[in-house]
């Protein structure tokens, strides 16, 4: 028996469809699973590399300072600068009463602030013990946020744990449950705000 040769090529129009079909489940798979585990490994090594920087710089510090600094978390006049980020923080002496800076620009201003200084200190560090308390991954989402999405002036921690939500998907926090309603409320002008503190937060830079 002979068969045509032409009975077992492809029809052009089904190949088409074969090869759309397969550069489809191709996309697919690049854009989903694969890339979200990529960014969010990455993620975690920055945070570690992170992590070890700060921890060798505040090891230059006496072991006094360091539990202080440790305490404290974060810059006293910059206030999304953790401290030991930008190397060995500076103590700063006010009224007797040791409070830490990340850098020497920040050194002036908190002595100028005296008695609000300290006030930022005590709060900051206050805060820093109540977020210590929640896991790894809400931590660094409540440090990053910084602040209320609704009480904006209100640093998240200063007020007791804060309360944590999820609004479309996006995890927010807000100082305390009296809070909530609003934030339920209306959920995108509440992401936005919560954008809008992440932000301040990643482009904050001396002299801004």
């Amino acid at each position: 028996m002979v068969f045509s040769r032409s009975r077992f090529l492809l029809n052009p129009s089904l190949l088409g469809i074969v090869v759309c079909l397969s550069l489809s489940a191709n996309g697919f798979a690049d854009d989903k699973p694969g890339h979200a585990d990529e960014k969010h490994h990455d993620h975690q090594q920055d945070a570690a590399k992170m992590e070890k920087d700060v921890a060798e710089a505040l090891s230059e510090l006496s072991t006094a300072d360091r539990k202080l600094a440790e305490a404290q978390r974060f810059c006293v006049m910059m206030e999304y600068s953790r401290l030991g980020a930008m190397g060995a923080p500076i103590r700063v002496m006010i009224d007797g009463k040791p409070v830490f800076v990340c850098c020497e620009s920040c050194v002036e201003e908190a002595v100028k602030g005296g008695k609000d200084t300290l006030i930022r200190a005590k709060s900051l560090t206050e805060a820093s013990a109540v977020l210590a308390k929640l896991s790894k991954e809400d931590r660094a989402a409540a440090e990053a946020q910084k602040y209320c999405a609704i009480q904006t002036k209100s640093l998240l921690g200063s007020m007791g744990a804060p309360i944590k939500l999820d609004l479309n998907g996006t995890t927010v926090f807000l100082c305390c449950k009296g809070c909530s309603r609003k934030a339920n409320a209306n959920p995108k002008a509440t992401l936005a705000k919560v954008e809008e503190l992440k932000k301040a937060g990643e482009q904050h830079e001396h002299g801004e």
